[in-house]
């Protein structure tokens, strides 16, 4: 257990067996910080947990029903004990001694997200294939955090960590958004008004993969992108509407149409007549797309757009 002022590293697993060895080994090798490592076991199948077990005392697991991984996170929450929150998903990997160099960043700064570099990374046929090196744009997240991450500014979990404080102001992460979770819990801690720092090294790999829930099923994440629109419109609603959130609002309310249209969701149309509602002026596509839609229906516009390059 994390004594006061360690981070805790939660890791929730469903069906990860293959890679969740390497991502305890990967949080256990933080050695020059205190801190534990919670595992989190979402209903497996695959001997997930028997691959959580057999690393002992050295880790803390916990198991149920499958109930997705915002729950899951939400239970490694209320099951450790540090100060400071690392949520590592269980195909991603920690570098050495990154931890440490957060903490050391978090005492300099009084920050509540300490956010570092990430690379990217794939397999195949066991060989590992490095990509290439992310950052989150700082200055954006210094201009206006909660515009930032609403819309361009992301960082893997891995790459962040939370002040408990903040995770319990913001309380945890949402059930209702499956595919975008993790963006929505960094606008939500900019929302609270966490203060954010950058500690510049690279101390996470982030696995790419086309198993994603974003790439398996782009109609729900489209959806997740829809709903998490409508939610932060109603936050910020509540403070009164400036012309760049309102803009910051029609692009993504755009950006979620084109993609609900890619796939033939009727949920295309609620995107459209919100992006109205806070454009001056509708992009192209829509004021094609949209009326055709109407009139002969999602798929036979899609089809027309197709032959037309659009």
């Amino acid at each position: 257990m994390a004594v006061q002022g360690g981070v805790s590293v939660v890791i929730p697993v469903f069906n990860g067996a293959d890679t969740l060895g390497a991502a305890i080994r990967s949080a256990l090798g933080q050695s020059d910080c205190d801190r534990d490592v919670v595992v989190i076991d979402d209903g497996s199948t695959d001997g997930s947990l028997t691959v959580a077990q057999s690393f002992g005392a050295d880790i803390r697991v916990f198991n149920g029903p499958n109930r997705g991984v915002s729950a899951a996170r939400n239970r490694g929450i209320a099951e450790s004990a540090g100060e400071w929150l690392v949520f590592l998903d269980a195909d991603d990997v920690l570098l050495e001694g990154t931890l440490k160099r957060r903490l050391d960043t978090a005492d300099v700064t009084n920050a509540d997200v300490v956010l570092c570099d990430w690379q990217e990374f794939s397999e195949r046929s066991g060989a590992v294939e490095l990509g290439p090196i992310r950052s989150i744009d700082m200055e954006a997240l210094s201009r206006d955090a909660e515009l930032a991450c609403a819309t361009n500014s992301w960082a893997t979990t891995a790459a962040l960590m939370y002040r408990r404080s903040l995770v319990e102001k913001i309380g945890g992460f949402r059930s209702d958004l499956p595919v975008i979770q993790d963006a929505r819990f960094l606008f939500d801690a900019s929302f609270q008004g966490a203060r954010f720092a950058h500690c510049p090294h690279v101390g996470a790999q982030y696995r790419t993969q086309a198993g994603s829930l974003s790439r398996s099923n782009p109609a729900r994440f489209w959806r997740d992108v829809l709903t998490n629109a409508k939610q932060i419109e109603q936050l910020w609603s509540g403070k009164g509407l400036s012309a760049a959130r309102r803009l910051a609002l029609a692009e993504i309310y755009n950006t979620a149409a084109r993609g609900l249209f890619g796939c033939g969701d009727p949920n295309y149309f609620e995107a459209v007549e919100r992006q109205k509602k806070h454009s001056l002026k509708m992009a192209l596509h829509p004021r094609i797309a949209a009326p055709l839609a109407r009139t002969v229906g999602l798929a036979r516009a899609r089809q027309v757009l197709k032959l037309l390059g659009r």
